[in-house]
């Protein structure tokens, strides 16, 4: 477990940030150091770049064809071939020249290029002597005419798209409604505390806190979810009342809350509300 307090300052001044853990099988920290691990984090969600390129740029958003689950499996495996194939060739183009980052190769245009090579013919012919184009070939000598600009830091607020959404305060940590530039990143890694099995900061926390602590001041007994918002100091209709009951309904269908009746609950594990006494 790695715990570090990231913190970004932005082009006006400001600075954002909070404490993170990030859980990884890679423990040898002299080929893996904890702040390397943590710059790199944020690159796992470019794997929605690579559902971008298969369902998009390759299939041109069409369906698979194949209509049994043999003829789906060759498909699929068809089509990372593909896409495994033309990464390796824009990666390999790339590092012919050095400080450049892989992410500047354009996926696009690495598949025009292919297949002009099988439409056109074009660089089909092995050619030899100094105008070759060595382990790059045509796909990636295209590839590299065609570098994309290089990744701007930048951050802006996280926008809940759904009205109902669980999450009631979007912007808690106050980002800029506009995209920012960031001027630094500061990473300051150290052991995290984790907390002992008596631990009182092992009590539940924020709203799902809240509703324990109401729950349990009721005797536990089953309640509205206009009762409980009214506890919260929601309000009992509209769009705080709507985010409330979603929210609700997503701890009962994980086992956290017990429905008793259409919009009334109670807690499944009420002895969690208070820390144990014992040593």
């Amino acid at each position: 477990m790695i715990e570090a307090d990231i913190r970004s300052r932005t082009a006006d001044g400001d600075v954002f940030g909070g404490t993170y853990r990030l859980l990884t099988t890679l423990s040898d920290h002299h080929t893996d150091p904890a702040d390397h691990l943590v710059r790199l984090y944020h690159e796992r969600w470019e794997i929605e770049i690579t559902y971008l390129a298969l369902r998009h740029t390759l299939l041109k958003g069409r369906v698979l064809r194949s209509k049994d689950p043999v003829g789906l499996t060759q498909e699929m495996w068809a089509l990372l071939t593909l896409y495994q194939a033309l990464r390796s060739v824009m990666v390999t183009a790339v590092e012919t020249m050095p400080g450049h980052d892989p992410d500047r190769a354009g996926f696009t245009v690495a598949l025009e290029a292919a297949r002009d090579t099988v439409v056109s013919l074009i660089g089909a012919s092995a050619a030899t002597g100094p105008t070759s184009y060595g382990l790059m070939g045509h796909i990636g000598a295209r590839v590299l005419h065609a570098l994309l600009p290089g990744r701007r830091m930048r951050l802006s607020t996280r926008i809940v798209k759904c009205g109902t959404s669980r999450y009631n305060i979007w912007n808690r940590d106050g980002r800029p409604r506009d995209s920012t530039p960031i001027t630094s990143i500061k990473i300051t890694v150290h052991p995290p505390a984790l907390p002992s099995a008596h631990d009182p900061g092992r009590a539940p926390s924020g709203r799902w806190g809240l509703v324990c602590q109401i729950l349990a001041a009721n005797s536990n007994e089953a309640m509205h979810t206009r009762d409980i918002a009214q506890h919260l100091g929601l309000a009992t209709a509209g769009r705080p009342l709507s985010s409330l009951t979603a929210q609700l309904c997503y701890w009962a269908r994980n086992g956290r809350l017990i429905r008793t009746a259409p919009n009334t609950y109670k807690v499944t594990l009420p002895d969690v509300l208070t820390s144990p006494t014992g040593p």
